[in-house]
């Protein structure tokens, strides 16, 4: 069984203030004669559920298509962060050190982003020390359900940049309602774009055996 936590990109939905909006129509249409229906997808690589790259927050960092892609894929831990203003390692009580280092992706539920056809504003923001807090329990990968690791009005992008110092790599705009803490396999491969600075996934979830 697999668990959807991807969220739809269509027309019209939420994208970062400012970024470019998705779209997508029909080029060619059966209903109009064309031998088959071919679409035209346009969007920022950031719209829906995405990996960051760090050339998205470092010139010099590596871009998407570059990445390994074995590190979207395998065992992960939702870490349950509902009603919490910031993620702090006090979430993982009681997660032991070898536990982290089995389930080296790590994805907080906050249950923030509550209507999906509109953008949030506020969520909760990671304390400066978990990226290096996590990097040194063997985590390699943490995935949020809300749009990004830094705030809305953020210039600096300075959790971007302590993620990249612990060398983590970064999902956002997950949607993880629903989904009970606990290991899990995640599936979220980013597309083969040379030289972007991020790309959407269709994330996925198989509950752990």
């Amino acid at each position: 069984m697999l668990i959807d936590i991807s969220r739809p990109l269509f027309p019209g939905s939420p994208h970062w203030p400012g970024d470019s909006p998705t779209a997508f129509h029909l080029n060619a249409r059966i209903a109009d004669g064309a031998s088959c229906n071919v679409g035209e997808l346009s969007l920022s690589v950031h719209n829906g559920s995405h990996a960051d790259a760090p050339f998205h927050y470092d010139e010099h960092g590596a871009t998407i298509d570059a990445l390994d892609p074995e590190v979207f894929v395998g065992p992960a831990r939702v870490i349950d962060a509902r009603g919490r203003t910031a993620l702090t390692a006090d979430l993982f009580t009681g997660v032991a050190d070898h536990e982290l280092a089995t389930t080296p992706r790590i994805l907080f539920r906050t249950d923030t982003w509550g209507d999906p056809k509109s953008f949030p504003s506020t969520w909760p923001l990671m304390e400066p020390g978990l990226p290096t807090w996590l990097a040194k329990r063997g985590v390699r990968l943490v995935g949020l359900d809300v749009p990004s690791v830094d705030e809305l009005t953020c210039k600096d992008m300075a959790r971007h940049r302590q993620m990249l110092a612990a060398g983590l790599l970064i999902l956002e705009s997950l949607d993880l309602r629903g989904v009970e803490p606990g290991p899990y396999e995640l599936i979220a491969l980013p597309l083969r774009l040379r030289g972007a600075d991020g790309s959407p996934v269709r994330a996925v979830l198989r509950p752990a055996p």
